[in-house]
This record gives C-alpha cells, sequence and structure tokens, in this order.
C-alpha cells in the first residue's frame, strides 16, 4: 500500500505520526521526504539532454500525399 502525505514542515508533529498510524496500522513503512517546490521546478537534466538529442537524431518531416483515398477505398470495395 502507498499513501502520499503532503505537509509543510512547519504542520509536521504529533498529528502527522498518528494520520499514518491510523492509514497503515502496526506495520513497518518507509518514509520519503521530498521537496516538493524543487521536484516540481528543476526537471532531471539527464531527461532534457534525452529528448534534445532524440529530436536531433529523428528530426520532423512532411510528407506529402497526393494519393486519393476515396479511389483507394473504391477499389477495395469492388
Amino acid at each position: 500500500m502507498q499513501h502520499t502525505f503532503q505537509v509543510r514542515t512547519s504542520e509536521l508533529g504529533t498529528s502527522f505520526i498518528k494520520s499514518i498510524r491510523s492509514v497503515f496500522g502496526n506495520r513497518e513503512v518507509k518514509i520519503t521526504v521530498e521537496d516538493v517546490t524543487a521536484a516540481q521546478c528543476t526537471p532531471d537534466q539527464s531527461e532534457i539532454a534525452r529528448l534534445l538529442q532524440h529530436r536531433k537524431d529523428h528530426p520532423a518531416v512532411t510528407i506529402e500525399d497526393t494519393r486519393d483515398f476515396n479511389k483507394i477505398i473504391n477499389d477495395q470495395d469492388q
């Protein structure tokens, strides 16, 4: 089971621990703390580099198609 709590550090206290206990009961849990503001504002540099390399390796192309699709459909129906 996974549950996300988003709180300000000034709001942490015994009530936070009680809310975790009410959700998970008497089980072993793993608690991870993450700075929400920093996580939302700073993109992963490796992801940006990967995207830029992908754009470089696979540039956009425009394909002109002059086929008459109605003719293709009519040919299929016969």
